[in-house]
């Protein structure tokens, strides 16, 4: 927790994204982030991420 990600991710409507969040916590199969492609918190099913890796972008906390 609290490292910037880079999630492939699919939405409930079955959109396709690729985005950096921030893990704040994590429960159950959910997890809350700040996304920085939204520029919001954001809560995030683990059954939807297809892939995830340390981001490569500098972001500032």
């Amino acid at each position: 927790m609290g490292k910037v990600v880079q999630l492939i991710y699919i939405d409930r409507k079955k959109n396709v994204s690729i985005r950096d969040v921030r893990i704040i916590s994590v429960k159950g199969k959910q997890f809350k982030a700040y996304c920085y492609s939204a520029g919001a918190m954001r809560i995030f099913n683990e059954d939807n991420v297809v892939d995830v890796e340390i981001s490569r972008h500098v972001w500032k906390a």
